[in-house]
């Protein structure tokens, strides 16, 4: 079987959760994969998708393992066929994929947490643009000349501020566009499998420096820490994959010294004591999860700590950034209508 995953179906993380649990459900049944996979083909809703299940069935049915099913498809992430494999070596396949389906339905909300948050303020920042623009490029004009017919005018300095804010409105409008362009060729790139230095050097930029970013790597390493561990694969090699997933190259130095003090023969919780990767309550639970054998339930414990975490986290900056929009929206009407009000006061005291 050759590799063609450039022929089908992208699973996203909602989808690859789904498709581990009805993996995990087959297993489970004792259902044949081959007729399994020829199964979820008759349902599948999308040709391309329909097309990769007949392709894994294809391979199943011929005897190759599922891990190389799933890696000939070109499809499915490293990680996955890498769990796979591990889980048909250790005859946990069917619990590796439903713990698979479990991470993946965490990613995925933590992905919309992520997309929520940089949208919502996104919509606020242009809908501000858009008023600011209207009132100082449309409004504002009106009424200057309602006062040059009443015989009166704004003010100097009211007058030089409509033109400034019109034209800074119009460009930070155009910025926004320019902005939106560019956000859309990098995302269609991303979808092609292309990735842009400077893009990836920004994005690393910002993970190595955010809260955010940090809680979400740790919780990835602390689940993908737990699974491994309960599949029964050796500490050294767990913290080897979970670093890969972390994608974070802060918790990657920690995790690289960390593997390098259990090298030297230091202990699981000195070894995290003293690269700092934990601390606190955490590192108390590892100490003693490591002593008593239970090291994947309190590491799943701890991931879903940082899980809410960031949920909190990003939680947090959305209601510091709403009132902020709010407070510049309400000055910026606020002088517009004094410019506007003042002179009509004015206008009316003359005329009394």
């Amino acid at each position: 079987m050759g590799k063609r995953g450039e022929k089908y179906y992208r699973y996203f993380c909602e989808e690859l959760s789904a498709f581990c649990l009805q993996i995990a459900l087959l297993l489970e049944a004792a259902v044949p994969l081959d007729e399994g996979l020829t199964i979820m083909a008759e349902d599948a809703a999308d040709e391309k998708e329909k097309a990769m299940l007949l392709y894994m069935a294809e391979g199943a049915e011929l005897g190759d393992p599922f891990f190389k099913v799933l890696e000939d498809t070109g499809v499915f992430p490293a990680y996955v066929v890498r769990m796979a494999r591990l889980g048909q070596q250790t005859g946990t396949l069917d619990q590796m994929m439903k713990s698979l389906s479990g991470y993946y339905e965490k990613e995925d909300r933590l992905l919309k947490a992520v997309k929520n948050a940089a949208t919502y303020p996104a919509m606020m920042i242009l809908m501000l643009l858009v008023v600011l623009f209207v009132l100082f490029a449309k409004v504002m004009p009106v009424f200057s000349k309602v006062y040059e017919q009443l015989g009166a005018s704004l003010p100097a300095a009211a007058s030089a501020a409509i033109r400034l804010g019109g034209i800074l409105s119009g460009a930070a409008l155009v910025l926004a566009a320019l902005i939106a362009a560019a956000a859309a060729a990098i995302w269609t790139a991303a979808r092609f499998g292309k990735k842009l230095s400077l893009v990836e050097k920004g994005i690393t930029a910002v993970k190595n420096r955010s809260r955010i970013a940090r809680a979400v790597a740790l919780r990835r390493f602390t689940a993908v820490l737990a699974l491994t561990l309960k599949s029964g694969l050796e500490l050294e090699k767990s913290m080897e994959l979970a670093k890969e997933l972390a994608e974070n190259e802060a918790v990657a130095r920690q995790i690289d010294a960390c593997a390098k003090r259990l090298e030297e023969g230091s202990s699981y919780y000195d070894a995290m004591k003293e690269t700092g990767l934990f601390s606190g309550f955490y590192i108390q639970m590892i100490k003693v999860g490591s002593r008593s054998g239970h090291l994947d339930q309190v590491m799943e414990e701890i991931s879903g700590d940082y899980e809410e975490m960031a949920d909190s986290a990003i939680d947090r900056m959305i209601a510091r950034f709403e009132p902020t929009i709010v407070a510049v929206l309400a000055v910026s009407v606020g002088l517009v209508l004094l410019s506007v009000m003042l002179p009509l006061v004015g206008v009316l005291s003359a005329i009394g």
